[in-house]
């Protein structure tokens, strides 16, 4: 079961990691589904040094700004384009179909064949073939540019070649639904905070993003992996060189979520005992 009140405070043995706040809880009565709904987005929380436990972006304080609201609008307006409900909900909508991790499946496995192929190979004919298979998938699909999937497949395996993926777990995970997933949480917390939506649509969105993770994923690190992988996938085909200096620091919150004794991550397991066993059972062997 969940804990329920503040944590108590423990010495965290990585100092480097302690120079954001400390973790924030409400105390606020979740359920033990709706704490790890709201964990989906923990680095999110993290981040944004709010409530782990609660659907509002608190707690308040002072910024040069605004406050929690005005800060929650601005960032959907510039991040996401959104200014309403009903952008928000479609936005919500496309994260929970899939928005980068459909994506990731294409080109992914191509791009490792291609990079662990021979090195009389890994520049010739077998990417060729690839990025024509790529043109093929993205006419097929109706996409108004089939080469941008012949861009984030180049760009992916360069990003993976010049080492800028090396702040993620190996092999690289298969899938980065994860980053989509936590993307519904976040958007879901913001707009809520902004006005936009009530709770109990912000609830509606986060629960059903709980579902595809506890299917998908084990545990909290599997989905930390998957999360971290999707948005280095992400900003290697927006900024190389963003990427260059995020990604380890992305990847030293994730240790922290890890293994901070008052990380949400800490305090819920992601699965219970017996979802994750048949999480383990559905898996290909």
């Amino acid at each position: 079961m969940a804990a329920r009140g503040v944590p108590a405070l423990t010495t965290f043995p990585y100092p480097e990691l302690d120079e954001r706040e400390e973790d924030h809880w409400s105390g606020a009565g979740v359920s033990d589904d709706e704490l790890r709904a709201l964990a989906l987005g923990a680095f999110y929380s993290t981040r944004w040094d709010a409530f782990h436990d609660a659907m509002l972006l608190g707690p308040e304080r002072e910024h040069p700004l605004g406050d929690r609201r005005e800060l929650a609008i601005d960032t959907l307006t510039g991040a996401w384009g959104i200014t309403d409900g009903t952008e928000a909900r479609a936005s919500m909508e496309q994260l929970l179909e899939g928005m980068h991790a459909p994506l990731y499946s294409l080109v992914h496995p191509l791009v490792m064949a291609s990079v662990n192929a021979s090195e009389r190979d890994r520049f010739g004919e077998r990417a060729d073939k690839q990025r024509a298979f790529l043109r093929q998938v993205g006419s097929f699909r109706g996409m108004d540019n089939p080469e941008a999937l012949v861009r984030d497949y180049d760009i992916w395996a360069q990003a993976i070649k010049i080492g800028f993926t090396d702040h993620l777990s190996r092999p690289l995970p298969n899938d980065i639904h994860a980053w989509d997933l936590a993307r519904v949480v976040a958007v879901a917390r913001m707009a809520f905070t902004a006005g936009y939506i009530d709770a109990d649509v912000a609830w509606e969105y986060c629960m059903r993003a709980l579902v595809p993770a506890q299917r998908r994923y084990r545990n909290w690190r599997q989905f930390g992996d998957a999360y971290l992988t999707g948005w280095t996938y992400w900003q290697a085909t927006e900024d190389l060189a963003e990427l260059k200096n995020g990604g380890v620091d992305r990847r030293m919150e994730l240790v922290r979520l890890w293994t901070r004794p008052t990380s949400p991550w800490r305090r819920i397991e992601l699965n219970e005992p017996e979802q994750k066993a048949e999480t383990e059972a559905a898996e290909p062997n």
